[in-house]
């Protein structure tokens, strides 16, 4: 039994320096996603600090979000509680 703790202690650095190495990794790919952003509307001649500017950020991860949605349009997950008549 006292073999197991060593191995419990290491299963448990390891997953926590993963978790760390996934939200460094998340975050490199969202800068290098908002500079592809900032990119894409200063070549369609939108001046940021502006509306239209924001507009174009904010439809790019519309469509962004639109397709890593499911196809499926009643898909969900939840809890609920109801009466049926």
């Amino acid at each position: 039994m006292t073999c197991l703790k060593p191995v419990f202690a290491l299963s448990i650095a390891a997953l926590l320096l993963a978790a760390c190495s996934t939200a460094e990794d998340r975050a490199r790919e969202q800068a290098l996603q908002d500079r592809a952003d900032d990119r894409h509307c200063r070549e369609l001649g939108f001046e940021p600090d502006t509306e239209p500017y924001g507009n174009c950020r904010l439809k790019l991860k519309e469509i962004r979000a639109s397709q890593e949605a499911p196809d499926h349009p009643n898909f969900g997950v939840g809890v609920g509680i109801g009466i049926g008549l």
